[in-house]
C-alpha cells in the first residue's frame, strides 16, 4: 500500500532613485512619495538612472511571470513518490508529488529558495535539502521531517557545503566544506571532507583535507577506508583518484569526469573526450578495464543515470542543443525507448527499482513537466500538468536552428524565435541573448518571460552558441580559451552580418543581452560593434578580467584561470587588461542597462559599479539596478518581476525607434 506523508499544518513601497557616489562603493538612495501609477521596486532593489516604470506596463507583463517551472529532485527509496522543486510564492520550494497528476504537497516554506534535496536512502524517513541566504552561496544542509515539516540545520554556518555519497550502512554520508572569504584574497583553496550522521550532526569527524578546489567525492568505500575522488582542472580535463584514508596517499585512476550516480562496488561510469566528443564509458575500478557505452555516437553526452539494482544506464545525448535519450542494459545492449513528449529532456534519474526512469521535459510551450518511463512495459506516465496561464498570448514561438559562418570559417549555430509575421509585419527588431559559462549552451527550451518580447512586442530573439559553448566537442569548447577570448566576440559580429541578410530582421534595431560571462560578451560586443547596436543589457557580468579573478571566491579562481588565463603572469595580466571592457569603456556609446546582486560571490557587484561609473564618466547612458538580497542572478520572483519590467521599458525606449 502506498504510504502518504501528511505535512503539519501589503507593505507600502518607496520608489527609489539612487546615485553612485564618488569611489563607486556605495549607493545613495532618495525615497519619493508612492505613486499608484508607478511600479514600485521591492525594498531590496536600488535604482540609479532608471526612470519610473508605469504600473500599466507591469500589469501587461505580469502573466508572463506566472509560470511554475518544475524540476525533478529525487525518488523516494521504497515508494513511487517524487520530490520536486517548484515556485511557491516568491521562491522555489520543495514539494512531494505522491501520485501522477495528483496535487503536490509543499514541504518547505522559506523566503529563501531550496537548491537541491535527497531522501534518506534506506526508508526515506527524512529529507536532506540545501539552501543559502540572499544568493550568497554559503550553502547549508538541513534535515527535514516530512511528517512534521520540522527543519534542523546540520552544517555550521559560513561555509559552502555539499552532500556526497553514503556509507555502506547508509546511516552516514560525506559532506564537503569549502571556506568562503568574500574577497578572494586567500591564494590556496581547499576542500574539507567530513563523515556525518544527519541524526547526530554534531558528532561529525574529518576524513581528509584536499588541496585545491575542484574536488568531488564520488564513492565512500568505508569498509576499505578509502574514497573515490574526482578532481576537475578545467572544462575539458578531470582526474579520478583513489584516496587511502589511513595513509593519506592518493592513487591516480585515470581521467574523465564522473558523478555520484555513476558508481557501484565494481563499475565507475565516466565521461571522457574521445574523437573530440565527450563519450560515456564504464570502467572497472579495480582493474581499469574500460567498456564504451556511447563509443559510436558522434555527439556529447550531457549526463547519465545508472540504476543500482540492475545497472541499467540512461544517457542524455546532446544533438545540436536538443537531447536524445539512450537506454542500455547491464551488458550495454541498447534498449528500446518509447515515444516521449516533444521537448528538451533536462534530467533523467532511475528509481531504485531499476524499472522507472524520471524525466524532466521542457519545450517552447512548457516550462517543465515531469514524466516517468516504465522501461519494462515501455509506458510513459505524466506526473505534472501546468494549467495555461491566463493573459499570455499563445502559441509561443518554436526555436528554429540557424547557422552562420564566422570570420575564420568556423560554423556557428543558434536558435531563432520569430514573431508572428501577420501580427508583426515588416522588419522586426532583434534581441541577441548570449549564454554564460562560458561553458554554457543555449538550448531549445522554455523562454519564460522572454515570450513577452516575441508575442507582445514583436521582437525576434536569437540565442547563439558562440565558440566555447559546450555540446559541440572539445575543439569547439576550447576555441575561446586564453588569448583566443575575443574570437567568440567576433562570432557575434558575424551574427550581426547574418541578421543583415534576413529580409524579416531589422539590422538597425538590434540589442544584445547576457548574464555572467554573457554579460562580458555584451560589454565586449558593445566595444567592438556598438555602432551596430541599439541597446545592451548586462546582468552580473565581468567588466575587467583582472579585478574579477582577484576578487572572485578563492575556491572558484583556479578553474576560471584555466579558462581565462592566470592574472599573476605579467604577460597574461597585460593581455587581460587590454581586452577587458572597462579598459576600453570610452568605446561603449550604446545605451546600457546593468543589473547585479550585491551578494554575488562569483562575479562581485563591484564589476557592475566600475563599468557604470566609467561609462557614465564618458557621457554614456546607463540604467543601473542593484538587488541587495540576491547573488549571481535573481532567485526571488518579486525581484525578477521588477527587473524584467525595467528591461522591457529599456528595450521599448531603444528598440521601438524607426529603422535608419
Amino acid at each position: 500500500m502506498r504510504r502518504k506523508l501528511i505535512p503539519a499544518l501589503a507593505n507600502a513601497r518607496l520608489v527609489v532613485a539612487s546615485a553612485i557616489v564618488a569611489g563607486g562603493a556605495a549607493l545613495a538612495t532618495t525615497p519619493v512619495k508612492p505613486d499608484a501609477a508607478v511600479f514600485a521596486p521591492p525594498a531590496a532593489i536600488k535604482l540609479d538612472g532608471v526612470p519610473n516604470i508605469p504600473q500599466a506596463l507591469a500589469a501587461d507583463i505580469a502573466p508572463y511571470g506566472e509560470f511554475f517551472p518544475t524540476r525533478f529532485v529525487a525518488w523516494h527509496p521504497t515508494e513511487q513518490d517524487m520530490l520536486i522543486l517548484r515556485r511557491a510564492g516568491n521562491t522555489a520550494q520543495l514539494f512531494l508529488q505522491a501520485d501522477p497528476l495528483g496535487k503536490a504537497v509543499q514541504l518547505t516554506k522559506s523566503k529563501e529558495p531550496v537548491r537541491n534535496a535527497m531522501y534518506e536512502p534506506k526508508r526515506g524517513e527524512y529529507i536532506l535539502f540545501s539552501r543559502d541566504v540572499g544568493g550568497d552561496e554559503a550553502t547549508q544542509l538541513y534535515r527535514l521531517d516530512p511528517k512534521t515539516l520540522e527543519e534542523k540545520q546540520i552544517t555550521p554556518a559560513g561555509e559552502l557545503h555539499s552532500a556526497g555519497p553514503w556509507n555502506s550502512a547508509q546511516d552516514k554520508l560525506i559532506i564537503t566544506s569549502r571556506a568562503l572569504d568574500r574577497n578572494g584574497k586567500r591564494e590556496q583553496a581547499s576542500v574539507e571532507v567530513f563523515a556525518v550522521s544527519p541524526l547526530q550532526p554534531e558528532a561529525r569527524f574529518k576524513l581528509a583535507t584536499l588541496p585545491g578546489a575542484g574536488w568531488t567525492v564520488l564513492r565512500w568505500f568505508d569498509r576499505e577506508n578509502r574514497l573515490l575522488l574526482s578532481q576537475r582542472e578545467s572544462a575539458t580535463k578531470s582526474l579520478l583518484w583513489s584516496l587511502d584514508l589511513a595513509t593519506g596517499i592518493r592513487a591516480l585512476i585515470g581521467d574523465g569526469t564522473s558523478n555520484q550516480d555513476s558508481s557501484s562496488d565494481r563499475w565507475l561510469y565516466r565521461k571522457k573526450f574521445d574523437a573530440d566528443f565527450g563519450k560515456l564509458s564504464r570502467v572497472d575500478v579495480r582493474t581499469g578495464e574500460r567498456q564504451w557505452v556511447t563509443k559510436d555516437i558522434a555527439h556529447d553526452v550531457d549526463t547519465w543515470s545508472v540504476a543500482r539494482s540492475n545497472k541499467r544506464v540512461a544517457a542524455l545525448i546532446n544533438v545540436n542543443g536538443g537531447t536524445q535519450l539512450r537506454l542500455y542494459d547491464d551488458e550495454l545492449n541498447v534498449l528500446a525507448v518509447p515515444a516521449l513528449p516533444p521537448g528538451l529532456i533536462t534530467e533523467a534519474s532511475w528509481h531504485r527499482n531499476g524499472r522507472d526512469l524520471a524525466l524532466t521535459i521542457e519545450s517552447a510551450d512548457s516550462p517543465g513537466e515531469l514524466f516517468s518511463v516504465d522501461v519494462d512495459s515501455a509506458t510513459v506516465t505524466r506526473w505534472t500538468q501546468h494549467a495555461a496561464v491566463a493573459g499570455t498570448k499563445r502559441p509561443f514561438s518554436e526555436a528554429e536552428l540557424i547557422n552562420w559562418t564566422s570570420f575564420d570559417g568556423l560554423n556557428i549555430s543558434g536558435f531563432l524565435h520569430r514573431p508572428n509575421s501577420k501580427e508583426f509585419p515588416g522588419k522586426r527588431p532583434v534581441i541577441i541573448s548570449i549564454h554564460g559559462g562560458p561553458e554554457g549552451q543555449s538550448r531549445p527550451g522554455f523562454r519564460g518571460r522572454n515570450n513577452f518580447f516575441v508575442n507582445e512586442r514583436g521582437y525576434a530573439l536569437i540565442y547563439p552558441n558562440v565558440r566555447g559553448s559546450i555540446g559541440f566537442g572539445q575543439k569547439f569548447l576550447e576555441a575561446d580559451n586564453l588569448k583566443k577570448r575575443e574570437d567568440s566576440v567576433r562570432d557575434i559580429g558575424a551574427l550581426l552580418d547574418w541578421i543583415k541578410t534576413q529580409p524579416d530582421l531589422d539590422s538597425s534595431r538590434v540589442a544584445v543581452m547576457g548574464g555572467s560571462y554573457g554579460g562580458y560578451m555584451v560589454l565586449a560586443t558593445s566595444v567592438f560593434y556598438g555602432d551596430r547596436l541599439a541597446a545592451a543589457y548586462n546582468a552580473v557580468g565581468i567588466s575587467h578580467f583582472v579585478s574579477f579573478l582577484e576578487n572572485t571566491e578563492t575556491y572558484r579562481r583556479d578553474l576560471r584561470r584555466s579558462e581565462y588565463g592566470d592574472e599573476r603572469d605579467p604577460d597574461m595580466r597585460k593581455f587581460l587588461d587590454t581586452i577587458s571592457p572597462l579598459t576600453r569603456a570610452e568605446k561603449i556609446k550604446v545605451p546600457l542597462m546593468v543589473v547585479h546582486g550585491k551578494n554575488d560571490p562569483r562575479v562581485p557587484y563591484t564589476e557592475a559599479e566600475q563599468i557604470v561609473r566609467k561609462v557614465r564618466g564618458n557621457g554614456g547612458a546607463v540604467w543601473y539596478l542593484l538587488a541587495e538580497d540576491e547573488g549571481h542572478g535573481f532567485a526571488k520572483k518579486a525581484n525578477a518581476d521588477f527587473q524584467f519590467a525595467v528591461m522591457t521599458a529599456f528595450y521599448d525606449r531603444y528598440l521601438q525607434k524607426r529603422s535608419k
